[in-house]
């Protein structure tokens, strides 16, 4: 059985979230050139990764393959990755980078995409990559990632690890006075403790549920009905 309904002859859609307009503009200009009678790309792009991923959750068309740059204001390119991993479990993810694709590797292989890009040689990885990628496999195949299907499992092993996590009384209260919209202020003056001591709980529940910031936390707990 294949690893998609989708062929490298079929209508790609194709989604590009990259901070800087002229690349972004460039590599639109690449995917326009890519289009051949055996290879039909739709294409859209984005600066802005909130919208990048509401399209790709919740857009007319369905997304199979989405260019995500590694270097985003405030937020890397794994992020996101993991983020569409977990909300949009069939996309295609390809990472890419103007800078030394090894410093991104590992991170972007946990976060569930199937290949890493250098920018420097789109011309040439970009048609490849998307031929494999768009029928949920890894590109290159020796090239440490893992395909759409192994990643989705991943991905759905380790929500299940996170929903058997144990929180404490108080990490659960924290937790539901954070998702209220307290400030940390609010939470310590609620809870009769310091903000230090708030923040040590918030650090608790970042660790136990391994996410490397607290939007990451309440993200997640609103996805699993945690507190």
């Amino acid at each position: 059985m294949s690893e998609s309904t989708t062929t490298p002859y079929s209508p790609v859609r194709v989604g590009v979230l990259d901070n800087d307009i002229c690349a972004l503009e460039c590599i639109v200009a690449l995917l326009a050139r890519l289009n051949t009678p055996n290879r039909q790309i739709d294409a859209w792009a984005s600066n802005n990764p909130a919208q990048a991923i509401q399209e790709c959750r919740f857009g007319v068309r369905r997304t199979n393959v989405i260019l995500v740059d590694m270097a985003l204001n405030g937020l890397t390119g794994a992020q996101i990755a993991a983020r569409l991993r977990r909300d949009v479990p069939d996309i295609g993810i390809i990472g890419m980078t103007a800078y030394q694709p090894e410093l991104y590797r590992e991170q972007l292989h946990a976060a569930g995409a199937q290949a890493l890009l250098d920018k420097s040689t789109l011309r040439k990885t970009l048609p490849l990559a998307l031929d494999a990628v768009s029928r949920g496999l890894a590109y290159p195949a020796d090239g440490g990632f893992d395909s759409v299907v192994q990643s989705r499992m991943a991905a759905s092993d380790e929500t299940a690890k996170r929903q058997v996590v144990w929180l404490t009384v108080t990490e659960r209260r924290v937790l539901s006075l954070s998702m209220s919209s307290m400030n940390t202020r609010e939470i310590a003056q609620t809870l009769h403790v310091s903000a230090d001591t708030v923040f040590s709980h918030r650090r608790n529940i970042k660790n136990k549920l391994h996410s490397n910031t607290w939007y990451d936390v309440m993200d997640l707990c609103r996805s699993m009905h945690i507190a």
